[in-house]
């Protein structure tokens, strides 16, 4: 008898935006050229839970912008009643609980827990009220600008008074805080001001790869004394600093060095992955083997050749992740405004 599918979680895709501007079918195997995330090809991969972004890019005027954030909202809440039968939403515990339950019977079963890549489209901390009925369970306060709220990667600054005030909101819903793409500023101020939830769903450590979108070891060591998950970022210029666009992928073997490096600093159970697909990632700078979101298996095999046990390889994949959630999510499911 073979071991059980492995229960895999990836904690940031940016599925809605890749569809959106790549006008392509979600649902088909053959897509854009560019596509490493399919509904065929997470069944392929077995991946089971996506936390997937709310993200709209910065090359647009703020309305255009606006319009792209909820038209991506509007995509995600229409596929549970698309295809029934394999997806669902998950935004407490329960449906956490009844994903696993589905999973396990069945290999064509995917749900996706909403996460916003960036608040500056918000308005207001009252409106983050909104998203939250619509099932938003983590936010991220910056994308790499400064906003009204926060600084982030590429600048200087530290969070604002504003928000201070987002991060009561948040805290007040239930909201998980996604300290990725903060700069070190806006990354303590946040952490001085919070006592909720933290993770980073797609960080890498600097002491490997020096950049700025890389947690430092005083970073690293502030999310192990809150019980953080990292989830490892699979692009080649946050795993290998010498990476140059256009030239070969990283071997598989550099994303375990990070991985093990995370495990060494945050523990067993608070390390994962943060796949980024699909956000401006594709087969030619990810690493190598890791052409689509079906190749995820592949790291497990990778960080087993390594040494790792099938309880460290579990967790990586998705048990950490799953916990996380387990404990943070709201107990129950309530309607969908």
């Amino acid at each position: 008898m073979g071991s059980p599918r492995p229960f895999i979680v990836d904690s940031h895709q940016d599925i809605a935006w890749h569809v959106h501007k790549y006008r392509r079918d979600f649902s088909l195997t053959e897509t854009a050229e560019k596509a490493m995330i399919t509904l065929p090809a997470l069944f392929t991969g077995g991946v089971v839970l996506s936390c997937v972004t709310l993200f709209a890019e910065h090359n647009a005027p703020r309305s255009v912008r606006r319009k792209r954030l909820l038209r991506e909202l509007e995509f995600y809440l229409e596929l549970p009643e698309k295809f029934p039968q394999h997806v669902m939403q998950v935004a407490s515990v329960d449906e956490l609980r009844d994903l696993r339950e589905r999973a396990a019977s069945s290999a064509e079963v995917w749900g996706f827990l909403l996460a916003m890549e960036g608040a500056d489209l918000l308005e207001s901390p009252d409106e983050l009220q909104v998203f939250h009925e619509k099932g938003l369970r983590m936010l991220s306060l910056t994308w790499n600008e400064r906003n009204q709220w926060a600084t982030g990667a590429k600048h200087h600054g530290g969070l604002t008074r504003k928000g201070a005030l987002l991060l009561h909101k948040m805290r007040e819903l239930g909201i998980v805080l996604d300290v990725s793409h903060l700069n070190e500023e806006s990354f303590f101020d946040a952490l001085g001001q919070w006592s909720g939830p933290v993770c980073a769903t797609h960080s890498n450590p600097a002491a490997l790869c020096e950049d700025t979108r890389n947690l430092t070891d005083e970073q690293l060591q502030s999310m192990q004394e809150r019980g953080a998950v990292v989830g490892t970022l699979l692009y080649n210029g946050f795993l290998d600093s010498s990476w140059q666009s256009g030239g070969p992928q990283t071997p598989m073997s550099r994303v375990a060095e990070h991985v093990e490096y995370l495990l060494g600093h945050l523990g067993s159970e608070s390390v994962g992955i943060g796949s980024d697909f699909d956000g401006g990632l594709t087969a030619k700078n990810t690493p190598e083997g890791l052409d689509t979101i079906a190749d995820l298996p592949k790291l497990g095999a990778e960080l087993k050749r390594r040494g790792s046990t099938n309880e460290i390889v579990a967790g990586v994949l998705g048990e950490n992740w799953f916990r996380f959630f387990e404990r943070h999510l709201p107990p129950r499911a309530s309607p969908r405004l």
